[in-house]
């Protein structure tokens, strides 16, 4: 089951294939970030991460996910 807390921890990341589980604001987010993976492309080549609790972030803005809270 998806939690939108530990995904904006940096716990996981989603494939592409589960990115209808994000919350629309995710894809207005400076922090979403995508990584290709070295795999095969027929398996999930691209997996989203959320930066926003990464120390080497480039930017201290809110989130639009917690700007709503």
């Amino acid at each position: 089951m998806f939690k939108i807390e530990e995904f904006r921890a940096g716990l996981y990341g989603l494939s592409f294939t589960e990115a209808e589980e994000l919350p629309a604001v995710c894809f207005t987010c400076v922090y979403l970030c995508h990584q290709e993976s070295a795999g095969s492309l027929c398996c999930s080549p691209l997996f989203y991460f959320c930066a926003y609790s990464w120390p080497d972030k480039l930017t201290q803005a809110e989130p639009p996910c917690l700007g709503s809270q």
